[in-house]
């Protein structure tokens, strides 16, 4: 349960992969171009009805096929779920064929992390390489579901294909490992290790890197973060953007008391282990079906690497 979700109590957004498509509202690079090449109509019109059985259709174990066009350099590079790719598409409709989205038509390729987007796209775009251009046909369950779409176009339980060309992959970068000795040495938690600060609500942390001087968030700015959650009882992890090798970006002031108060003390650019007691961290509830119990006291590793004032 990745933080950014559980911890923002009054937010209510949910990442692209859920409220859109690879096609809606993603970042546009102008600084390359290309353009629509004839027989698009033509390709869509030959492969429509998808036949998962003919010539040159490729079938995963997911349920996603797809069919290459035409293939770019031999050897090319092919990305990770991590990575960021920019991309020309078109999708459109396995039913009937109806477009619902164009990066051809508006002129200029997406840019987006490609886990931030249908699974569908997110499996489908790990088997191309840079210069490929293939023709996907991906099913309800790896795309919207039985969820409604904005628009009206894409129903539920709408089936999807999509003419993507690969242009560029931007490499993630690698994961930043945790501070294991700092963990080995004030875990479980001890308040009489030296160096622990107690505050007046019972937040307790050490500053394992600090700072002379830089900003502190309000409660109205945006924060980004390196962080890593464990339970103080066992020491299992439940989340951590360590881990997954980027950092994390939520409101200052919409989390839960604990990690609201110790931004508030932090400086840019410090990395501290902090100790939430129960009562400013989720209580008697935990996080129902989730992996924190009811009562749980927390420990985090948290790097406090941008400060982002709302304009």
């Amino acid at each position: 349960m990745p933080l950014a979700r559980s911890l923002m109590i009054a937010i209510a957004g949910i990442t692209l992969a859920a409220c859109s498509g690879p096609a809606l509202d993603t970042e546009t690079d102008d600084t390359i171009v290309v353009e629509e090449g004839p027989g698009m109509d033509e390709i869509f019109d030959a492969n429509l009805p998808w036949d998962p059985a003919a010539d040159g259709v490729i079938i995963t174990e997911s349920g996603l096929s797809y069919k290459v066009l035409s293939e770019g350099a031999e050897g090319g590079t092919s990305p990770t779920a991590r990575d960021t790719v920019t991309v020309m598409y078109e999708g459109r409709l396995a039913r009937n064929g109806e477009q619902f989205d164009s990066s051809y038509e508006r002129g200029a390729p997406a840019t987006f992390p490609l886990n931030g987007v249908i699974a569908g796209w997110t499996e489908g775009l790990q088997y191309m390489s840079i210069g490929d251009d293939v023709l996907f046909h991906i099913p309800a369950n790896l795309a919207y579901g039985n969820s409604p779409r904005p628009g009206g176009v894409i129903q539920p339980g709408d089936d999807l294909v999509f003419r993507v060309e690969l242009l560029e992959i931007e490499a993630a970068p690698e994961p930043r490992p945790v501070d294991e000795a700092a963990w080995a040495t004030y875990t479980p938690w001890n308040p009489d290790n030296e160096g622990i600060i107690t505050t007046e609500s019972g937040l307790q942390y050490v500053i394992l890197e600090g700072v002379e001087d830089g900003p502190s968030p309000e409660r109205s700015d945006f924060v980004v973060v390196y962080y890593e959650g464990r339970l103080d009882e066992t020491g299992d992890v439940f989340d951590s953007a360590f881990q997954r090798g980027e950092p994390a970006q939520f409101p200052a002031g919409r989390l839960i008391p604990g990690w609201v108060e110790a931004l508030g003390l932090m400086k840019k650019g410090e990395r501290w282990l902090i100790h939430i007691p129960a009562d400013l961290g989720y209580g008697a509830q935990g996080t129902p079906g989730g992996p924190i119990p009811p009562y749980a006291d927390l420990n985090f590793e948290v790097e406090l690497v941008d400060v982002l004032p709302v304009q």
